[in-house]
């Protein structure tokens, strides 16, 4: 198993050529033994890598900085780079870390050589931001129009009009990045246009409603101080009340003493006696 390397087939760099450019390479190594790596390029004088050599041990990484010199002028548009770096890696056996690492990789090309591993990349140009970011835009333009043709000569017309509504509807619904966006701009600006003179009405109506309510809250308070004053006033004037006489009518018969004796008499006499 040999080392492993992000990005793992091509280097890009970003026009505008004519700055310096730096962009970074990963080395990995998956095994359980020491590597030994080295960088070359087919481009020495355009290219700067530090480390170009180095150890990395079990599990670990090794970040390699390629930065690529100013040219003069930036290459044509439709210019291919063949520029292009090799990697070699070498596990450290036991026998092998007694090698001093300057002498490492000259005695590995002479008596282990088919020990070596060696992973190509090839170097790539790549167009400006600003364009790549217009050619995006147009290209989903590009693909937006051709849909939206798809949907006037395909065959729904034939079928009833709810069905065709109805799946139309779908296909818009599982393609939402196909619709162009001047289109999606303009929807959202006349949506957003009628829900702000929706929310303005909503909140007039509210506020009227609130209005309305402080209204019969303080007509309730002003009815409830009235009653508190006049049960107030009704019980100061019931704190002193006129007595008036009244005649009750004495019952025929007995008067009530004799009666009452007449009773506690029968009592006595039935205890004694009975």
């Amino acid at each position: 198993m040999s080392i492993e390397l992000d990005p793992s087939s091509q280097l890009s760099f970003r026009r505008p050529l004519t700055e310096a450019i730096k962009e970074s390479l990963i080395i990995r190594n998956p095994t359980q033994l020491p590597i030994a790596f080295k960088v070359k390029t087919t481009a020495p004088k355009q290219y700067c890598v530090r480390p170009n050599s180095g150890r990395i041990e079990p599990g670990q990484e090794q970040e390699v900085q390629v930065q690529m010199q100013a040219m003069k002028e930036d290459p044509p548009a439709d210019f291919k780079c063949k520029d292009k770096f090799l990697v070699q890696s070498v596990a450290i056996t036991a026998e092998r870390e007694q090698i001093a690492p300057a002498d490492l990789w000259p005695t590995m090309e002479r008596d282990a050589k088919d020990q070596i591993r060696e992973k190509k990349i090839r170097c790539a140009f790549l167009p400006p931001l600003e364009h790549a970011i217009t050619q995006i835009q147009e290209e989903d333009e590009s693909v937006s129009h051709t849909t939206a043709s798809t949907h006037l000569q395909s065959p729904q017309a034939v079928l009833p009009p709810t069905t065709a509504h109805i799946q139309t509807t779908s296909s818009i619904s599982a393609a939402p990045s196909l619709v162009s966006r001047d289109s999606y701009n303009s929807t959202t600006s006349t949506s957003t246009g009628t829900d702000a003179q929706k929310l303005k009405r909503d909140l007039d109506s509210a506020q009227h409603i609130i209005q309305n309510l402080q209204n019969s809250v303080k007509q309730l308070e002003a009815e409830t101080n009235t009653l508190r004053q006049r049960k107030s006033d009704s019980a100061s004037s019931g704190s002193a009340p006129t007595l008036t006489a009244v005649h009750v009518a004495q019952p025929k018969g007995f008067p009530a003493s004799y009666v009452a004796g007449a009773a506690l008499i029968a009592f006595i006499f039935a205890y004694l006696f009975f």
